[in-house]
Order: structure tokens, then sequence, then C-alpha cells
């Protein structure tokens, strides 16, 4: 009898190489798995840094603002200023913000759909802000009509508490996905949505509507 048959008469080396072969398979599965299981830490240590430092950002700068009641009343004694003094052009420092943002905009995709969202519309919205305050700055500006100016201002102050809404909206989304996990940051996202349509009134304003272009 031939000493090299195995079970069921198979040739012992093909058993050995059938071995093998289910050896190596068993290692590029656990390597796989080992090697996906790193990935996704990774990616969660790197969205748990870029949460933290967009949540430190985003927070300065609501933080410079006030509130909705310290913005509204600025845009009321502004208003009343220009309306009593005509010749007044406010000074209006420029506005630089989301160096962070900036930073990290080529990943952003590293954000979850809960957060992604609402982090960008605060972010253009700060775009918005500072390209009105840059025509603001020009002399443009100061030769319109007194009314001109002051509905151009107006829109410089809705805009600004539009990225408050949008900033604190983002810091809740961020806070929920940090303490509660991904699908209590969505379900927030979608009660936040939901309020929106059948609340218009209370969603974050859009940017300028009524500058019609540079100063």
């Amino acid at each position: 009898m031939d000493d090299t048959a195995g079970w069921w008469g198979i040739d012992a080396r093909i058993w050995q190489a059938v071995l093998a072969g289910l050896f190596v398979a068993a290692g590029w599965l656990v390597n796989g798995w080992q090697n996906r299981r790193e990935e996704a830490a990774r990616r969660a240590e790197r969205l748990r840094d870029t949460h933290r430092a967009l949540y430190a950002e985003i927070g300065a700068y609501l933080g410079n603002l006030g509130s909705l009641e310290a913005l509204e009343a600025a845009r009321a004694a502004m208003v009343a200023r220009m309306r009593a003094e005509p010749d007044f052009v406010p000074f209006l420092a420029r506005e630089e913000h989301g160096h962070l943002y900036r930073a990290i905009v080529a990943d952003i995709a590293v954000l979850p759909r809960s957060s992604i969202d609402t982090v960008v519309a605060f972010y253009t919205q700060l775009g918005v802000i500072a390209a009105l305050v840059e025509d603001m700055r020009g002399p443009g500006y100061a030769a319109l009509s007194t009314e001109r100016r002051i509905a151009i201002y107006e829109d410089l102050a809705r805009s600004k508490m539009a990225a408050w809404l949008y900033g604190r909206e983002a810091l809740d989304l961020i806070d929920i996905y940090a303490r509660h996990g991904a699908q209590a940051a969505r379900d927030r996202q979608d009660a936040l949505r939901a309020a929106r349509v059948n609340s218009p009134e209370d969603a974050a304003p859009d940017g300028p509507s009524r500058g019609g272009g540079s100063a």
C-alpha cells in the first residue's frame, strides 16, 4: 500500500497543501479583521480630535458674539445711532475666523452625517460675514445713502444671528455625539430639521437679503 495515501485515499501531500492553504487564509482573515479594527479606531480618534477642536473654535466665536439678545440689542443701538447721525459710518474690524476649519476642510469627510451639514453651514456663514464686512469697510459703503447703509448693516446683523444659531446647533450635535453616540446625534438632527419645517420663523436666517452685492 502506498504510504503517502492519507484520509479517504487522498495523497498526504495534498492534505498538507490544503491545510497550509487554510492556515494562510485564516491568517489573511485575522489580519484583515485586525487592520479594519485598527483603522476604525484611528478614524474614531481623528473624529474625536476634530470634534473637540471644532467645538473649541465654534464656542470661542459664539462667546465673542454673546447671545441673540445681545446681538439684537447691538443692532438696534447701532441703527438708532445711524438714523440720529446720518453721516455716521460704523467702523468694522476685519473678520478673521475659521482657521482650524480651513486646516481640516480637506479631511472634512471624517465628520459624521449628524454634524457635517451644520458645521459646514456655520463656516459658510462666517464666509458671508467676512465678505460683507470687507465690502462695508470700503469707500463705496460710506458713499451710500443713510437708509442704504442701515439696510446693509442690518443684513450683517442678521448674518451674525444666523451664525450664532448654526454654531449653537453644531455645538449641541457635537456634544450629543460625544455623550450619547451617533444615533442620538442623528435623532437630534432630525428633530431640529423637523422643527425648521414646522416653525420656519425659528429657523436660522439666511445671509444678506437686502444688501444686494458689494457696497
